[in-house]
């Protein structure tokens, strides 16, 4: 096996398993960080709301403006439920979620940087210090 198609091999997945955890803010992570921020769970209790929870667009928050005030729903007709939250639990779900986009940016440029180590370590170690007229000497 070429080296050079391991360490690229290596590269896409350094790259692409951050990614991955970063897009993985599925479901689960996106109730638990509206849930820290405050939104309530509700379960519906009759066949029209269990209707509205199936009609609304799934694993998305929706806007939805009522007797003048803003709610946010997040309908999860696969667990039988929805989150509802007013505007400062929004905006608290929204402080948490870039806060785990950038620990997943985080976690994306260590990889990436220890990558660029292992890289220029092949190029024979630390002795050259710098890129200059004396470096073919």
């Amino acid at each position: 096996m070429d080296p050079t198609r391991s360490r690229h091999g290596l590269k896409v997945l350094l790259v692409t398993v951050p990614l991955i955890l970063c897009s993985c803010h599925s479901l689960r992570d996106k109730e638990a960080d509206l849930t820290a921020a405050g939104f309530r769970t509700v379960i519906p209790s009759t066949p029209a709301q269990t209707a509205l929870v199936k009609s609304l667009p799934q694993a998305h928050l929706t806007c939805v403006q009522k007797n003048g005030q803003t709610r946010f729903l997040l309908a999860d007709a696969a667990h039988h439920r929805l989150l509802i939250g007013n505007q400062s639990q929004y905006q608290a779900y929204q402080k948490l979620h870039l806060q785990r986009m950038r620990a997943g940016e985080a976690l994306a440029t260590g990889s990436l940087n220890a990558d660029a180590g292992a890289e220029w370590s092949n190029w024979g170690g630390n002795e050259i210090p710098y890129w200059g007229p004396e470096f073919n000497r």
